[in-house]
């Protein structure tokens, strides 16, 4: 999928404009190359609303996202957007979809606010509105998602000044149940001969750990017929000689006897070596 320009606005919970405090509740997401037009909207964890405005009922706050939830979903079918990124109907809708978000996070007084729209390149519009929503919202600057899109961006980097990049394409595969999408896949006449899969195997958890793994290991057996036999999984995990550490080793054991080649994502010479043999 090629890069393309989306714009995106934070959404805001300000019960109270007289101190002008708020919280980060959700966002707004737009691609108007294809008319994608979503949202994501805090609908589960109120702890944080509800310690800091302590002034204020938690079945109000309740209620007043539960509403306001409702309300995206109607405009954002208003929009077309059936979840895929690809409009309903037959005719153009991308204006629509840009109007409607233009009108959507115009200032207006009310308990619900915008941030600025800001704006980004990205590959995949819905990979990164669940990255925006967990940057802004849920605050996981250190959890597995945002290390290991970190990890996939530090060997984007990497790809670029070695000007390699242009031979490795994000590509899905497709068994016709189960489909997986790899970041970094190496095709030589559209053939794919080579994936790169950059994996971060260090959450606090060692089940989480080799939950992880398993997902990959899974995922890689399952669409075995469909892959390239040259598979190397980029991998970041804990340090020490805690349990962590044994969830990890185990990790990557298991992906060895599965002839999958394992390097450290965060020694580049070694991860070079890989991509480049």
């Amino acid at each position: 999928m090629r890069r393309q320009a989306i714009s995106y606005a934070i959404i805001r919970f300000r019960p109270h404009a007289e101190t002008e405090e708020f919280a980060n509740i959700g966002i707004v997401l737009l691609a108007p190359q294809i008319g994608y037009l979503d949202f994501r909207l805090e609908t589960k964890r109120f702890g944080r609303l509800t310690s800091f405005f302590d002034s204020v009922e938690a079945t109000t706050i309740r209620s007043v996202l539960k509403n306001y939830d409702a309300e995206l979903k109607r405009i954002r079918d208003i929009a077309g957007h059936n979840g895929s990124g690809q409009a309903r109907f037959e005719f153009e809708i991308t204006d629509n979809a840009e109007h409607l978000f233009v009108a959507l996070t115009k200032d207006r007084e009310g308990v619900i606010r915008f941030s600025e729209v800001r704006f980004a390149m990205t590959e995949d519009p819905k990979s990164k509105l669940d990255e925006l929503f967990e940057h802004y919202v849920r605050r996981n600057f250190a959890s597995s998602i945002y290390r290991e899109g970190l990890l996939e961006r530090q060997v984007r980097t990497m790809l670029k000044l070695r000007e390699i990049d242009r031979n490795f394409k994000r590509r899905s595969f497709d068994d016709g149940v189960y489909s997986a999408t790899f970041p970094f896949v190496e095709l030589a006449d559209d053939k794919p001969i080579k994936i790169l899969k950059p994996i971060y195997l260090g959450q606090d958890d060692p089940s989480r750990i080799l939950d992880h793994g398993n997902k990959w290991l899974f995922t890689v057996n399952r669409l075995k017929q469909l892959l390239p036999r040259d598979i190397v999984f980029a991998v970041e995990g804990p340090a020490g000689h805690s349990p962590r550490r044994r969830a990890f080793q185990e990790a990557v054991d298991q992906f060895r006897a599965s002839d999958i080649q394992v390097v450290d994502a965060t020694k580049e010479r070694e991860l070079l070596e890989a991509v480049q043999s």
